[in-house]
């Protein structure tokens, strides 16, 4: 601190003996001037215009007042000396003389002040314009920057850029700090507050050991406050305003859930008071029929087991209740188990398996994953004909499980592709099955998958039809 003080203690000496050497240059110069002009027959009063000249120059060449002073008096004793009877001395015999030189002191002093005045008025003007182009500048940045983290990252580099000060921000108990590193107490920091529209939102905090800040510089940190303010302000609002745009999806969703599951639960349901009403009033009824209609009754039935736990799951799921129990699990037990539940596949369908050669293991909650499976099984049928071709394939490779099942279907429409494991989503208003669904299986698909640690996707086949893939971590079994 020494070392500097020393320097700018020099450098302020260096400035003074420029100014010093400037203003003696000047009367030198316009002294020198007046001589010439006085060789040409110019009367000496004006040759004092010449002196009245440099002494502006000396104004406007020197900050501050005082060096314009000292050139006049110097000027009046140059003028003194070489133009005033007796010449080349500092006599005066004239009374005229004496006055005019008077009236020129003063003149010149006056001048000198006025001149020295305009300047700081003009050096306060440009610092002024440089200040609002700097707020200018902050207000356009912060426009443009979004996310409440950006938004308070910016303000502390402005701060620290313009001011060379660090600082904090502290918002409903959060603080993010200027990532100096420094330890500061409640003695080094100046606060200023953090006005959104209707409340404070923070304080922000301005490290300076001093205790004080230049009028800019608080001009400027107070500036950045308010366009934090402002900014958050905001990022509140278009917050709240997804959030109340997302409440009013997921009210409108809900709705749709319940009309789709009050008509997809009343086809079936119909269907089952229809067999079941047959067989009590036909009691004529031979036994084959009697099979089929109890038959179709079994697989009705299965599909609103089916599909309400889809509802459940999906209920868990959005609540966080949804807890996966992992357990060593042998992926072929796992097939041949949803081949069981899956209504149509074999008897109306051209169903293959394919399964790895050796054994292999994953950590896995077993029923979980059957209901994606199943769940990607019915949706196969759902859009395969009677007589269509279904296949599961799974393959091991390289610590993964991978499933893949294939039907030679419609295929997924292009504008489906996007959202096809969205919520309430269906993939056609068809129905080969005589049932639709509600749209949650392959969202719930997405969901199992990606709790375990895997990924699904969906993509068409260039055969025809689509194809669902999905993996997990596995191994091979010792």
């Amino acid at each position: 601190m020494d070392g500097m003080g020393k320097a700018i203690r020099n450098l302020a000496k260096n400035i003074k003996l420029i100014y010093a050497l400037r203003t003696i240059l000047i009367v030198l110069s316009a002294s020198l001037v007046c001589l010439l002009l006085n060789q040409f027959g110019v009367e000496k009063e004006n040759g004092l215009m010449v002196f009245m000249v440099a002494v502006l120059l000396i104004s406007v060449f020197t900050k501050g007042y005082e060096y314009g002073i000292i050139g006049a008096i110097v000027s009046v004793m140059m003028f003194n000396y070489f133009f005033t009877i007796p010449v080349h001395t500092f006599a005066i015999m004239n009374p005229n003389d004496v006055a005019l030189m008077g009236f020129f002191l003063i003149t010149a002093c006056i001048s000198s002040s006025l001149t020295a005045r305009f300047q700081k008025q003009l050096v306060i003007a440009q610092g002024s314009e440089e200040t609002a182009l700097r707020l200018y500048e902050m207000s356009e940045k912060f426009i443009n920057v979004t996310g409440k983290d950006n938004i308070i990252q910016l303000g502390i580099h402005y701060i620290y850029e313009h001011t060379g000060y660090e600082s904090i921000v502290e918002l409903e108990g959060e603080t993010i700090p200027a990532g100096s590193g420094n330890e500061y107490t409640s003695k080094d920091y100046l606060m200023f507050p953090i006005i959104g529209m209707a409340r404070q939102l923070g304080t922000l905090k301005v490290f300076n050991h001093k205790q004080g800040l230049a009028a800019e510089a608080e001009m400027l940190v107070k500036t950045a406050a308010n366009q934090i303010g402002i900014a958050l302000d905001r990022e509140l609002i278009y917050a709240e305003q997804e959030q109340t745009k997302l409440e009013v999806q997921r009210e409108h969703m809900k709705s749709s859930m319940l009309r789709s599951i009050s008509h997809d639960f009343r086809t079936p349901l119909t269907g089952i008071m229809g067999d079941c009403s047959l067989m009590i009033e036909n009691q004529t009824m031979d036994r084959q029929t009697r099979d089929e209609l109890l038959r179709d009754v079994i697989e009705q039935s299965m599909w609103l087991m089916k599909m309400m736990e889809n509802v459940l799951s999906m209920t868990r799921i959005e609540s966080g209740q949804q807890f996966i129990e992992k357990h060593q699990e042998v992926i072929d037990d796992i097939v041949y188990e949803v081949q069981k539940h899956v209504i149509g596949l074999k008897s109306r369908r051209d169903f293959r398996v394919s399964l790895p050669d050796r054994v292999v293991v994953a950590d896995m909650d077993g029923k979980m994953i059957m209901q994606v499976l199943v769940n990607l099984l019915d949706n196969a049928v759902k859009h395969t004909q009677d007589g269509g071709s279904i296949s599961l394939d799974v393959s091991y490779r390289k610590n993964r499980v991978y499933f893949v099942v294939k039907d030679d279907g419609d295929g997924i429409a292009e504008e489906m592709k996007e959202k096809i494991f969205d919520e309430f989503v269906s993939l056609s208003d068809k129905s080969t099955d005589r049932k639709r669904g509600i749209g949650l299986g392959l969202a719930i698909c997405k969901e199992v998958v990606e709790a375990h640690g895997g990924r699904i996707w969906a993509e068409n086949r260039r055969e025809g039809g689509a194809r669902f893939t999905f993996w997990l971590e596995a191994r091979i079994a010792e």
